[in-house]
């Protein structure tokens, strides 16, 4: 290996303290004996007109030479520059000019020293994209160097000029960018300069400059931002839809607000009018005909009301609050007790309550609506039983995530359920009763399922036929609060 135009090695002065500040990146590329073979260089020079050691008094095996008087340590250096492999190392001098071009820099970047030496430190600016490297590979036959990578923008800094002033002023600089290669090719070089400097006289006598081929690291990263953009493109694509969808539903909102309580309107009076024209002398068939007609009209726009309220639940904002739900589940109590759908004698009808419950942040609002839905529900359904019995309960606990929350539930001894189809009562407009035993459109538990899921609760229910039912539903504990009645 050839030495610097300045001297030996051993006149860099400051090259072991300079090349130990190599990034840890670099550092597992070097042989072991990398950093420590800078000071045999400089320990082999001081020991040139040393005294010859004595002999061994004692005969046997010849002990091995110290590192700092071993001729062969030198060849350290040229191992190391022909060993490397996607990385190289090469010498500027004092004003950037290439002085050093080792094996590892010509196999890396497929330049000849005869092309290099003398050369800029601005032969290895970094070309700003693949796209402006599509230059022809220099001659490497006529010893024509390289063109720069790429034209730099008026009144833009050379990276490398600023990276040889970084390395003057801090002693190291690093740049990474896009390299050319001789045969045209590109890679992704992490360029580290490093100033060299005597370390008595502090002059100094030019830069290291290690370049490690970091491509496949740097496809990564370029996959990982393109999948990312397309990823963000997705979620823009996927936002406007929802918006166009938000859109359709308050549009269809309006219409079915308007547009379809119409007709049943038209169908109610001119029910009416039928009514007077006929007179009081009605037989019995179009006395149920009349009625089926009302009757349906009426169902249509129960149908209405419900798929209205379900509509407007998933656009209203939660109003988030402490919120005593003693008093909550008192007030839904008092609604349900005076609905005269429901009114039944207080002798048989029994209420277990539980004398607290807990304080939760919760929309008041809509969480009413989930007891008024339940409460209503165990009512109705424990109709046929002489003594109505309805438990309200709650316990803390965990949640299947491991998250705590808390779980409310309401039990009846009404008539029940088939187990295997429990999924569908939470469904819209889905019943499990026929409508002429229970009345109702099927919108009650589906509310009470978005109004839960949208606190980030969950809701179930469990029960058998003919041996009553419980509804459970949870909210997550998001502030510890204290139990209130």
């Amino acid at each position: 290996m050839r030495r610097l135009q300045a001297g030996a090695f051993g006149r860099l002065g400051r090259i072991g303290y300079s090349l130990a500040m190599i990034p840890a990146a670099f550092e597992d590329k070097l042989p072991p004996s990398f950093f420590t073979s800078l000071y045999d260089e400089l320990g082999l020079e001081r020991a040139v007109d040393a005294p010859p050691a004595e002999p061994a008094a004692l005969p046997g095996p010849a002990a091995p030479p110290h590192p700092a008087t071993d001729p062969g340590s030198g060849a350290h250096w040229q191992l190391l520059a022909e060993s490397l492999r996607d990385a190289a190392i090469f010498f500027l001098d004092a004003e950037g000019r290439v002085c050093d071009w080792t094996p590892s820099a010509e196999r890396l970047l497929g330049f000849g020293a005869a092309q290099m030496l003398g050369q800029s430190v601005d032969r290895f600016t970094p070309v700003r994209h693949p796209a402006s490297a599509a230059a022809k590979p220099a001659d490497t036959a006529t010893g024509t160097a390289p063109e720069p990578s790429a034209a730099p923008d008026p009144g833009t800094p050379d990276p490398l000029s600023l990276g040889l002033e970084r390395a003057a002023l801090l002693g190291q600089s690093e740049t990474p960018g896009w390299q050319r290669r001789a045969d045209g090719s590109l890679l992704w070089a992490h360029t580290v300069l490093t100033a060299l400097y005597d370390p008595d006289s502090g002059q100094a006598h030019g830069y290291a400059c290690l370049m490690r081929d970091t491509t496949e690291t740097q496809r990564l990263l370029e996959l990982l931002e393109h999948l990312n953009t397309q990823l963000e493109a997705r979620v823009q694509e996927r936002t406007r839809q929802l918006l166009e969808i938000n859109h359709d539903l308050e549009a269809f909102t309006a219409s079915v607000s308007h547009d379809l309580r119409a007709p049943l309107r038209h169908i109610g009076s001119y029910l009416e009018l039928l009514r007077e024209d006929l007179g009081p002398e009605l037989g019995p068939e179009v006395q149920r005909h009349l009625e089926t007609i009302g009757g349906a009209a009426e169902h249509m726009g129960q149908l209405i009301d419900g798929l209205l309220a379900f509509s407007r639940l998933g656009r209203a904002a939660l109003q988030r609050q402490p919120v005593a739900m003693g008093d909550l589940l008192r007030s839904s109590q008092n609604r349900v007790q005076h609905d005269p759908a429901l009114q039944r004698p207080s002798a048989s009808l029994r209420w277990q309550l539980p004398p607290e419950l807990p304080q939760v942040r919760c929309d008041a609002r809509l969480l009413s609506q989930v007891w008024d839905n339940l409460l209503s529900n165990a009512l109705k359904y424990s109709r046929p039983r002489p003594v109505a019995e309805i438990c309200v309960g709650w316990r803390p606990q965990r949640s299947p995530n491991g998250t705590p929350e808390t779980v409310f539930w309401v039990q009846d001894n009404g008539v029940g359920f088939d187990p295997q189809r429990a999924e569908r009562l939470f469904g819209v407009f889905q019943r499990l009763h026929r409508a002429r035993d229970f009345e109702g459109v099927g919108i009650g538990l589906a509310l009470c399922r978005r109004i839960v899921e949208r606190h980030g609760g969950r809701i179930w229910a469990e029960g058998a036929p003919d041996q009553g039912s419980t509804f459970y539903f949870s909210l997550p504990d998001t502030d510890a609060a204290a139990p209130a009645a």
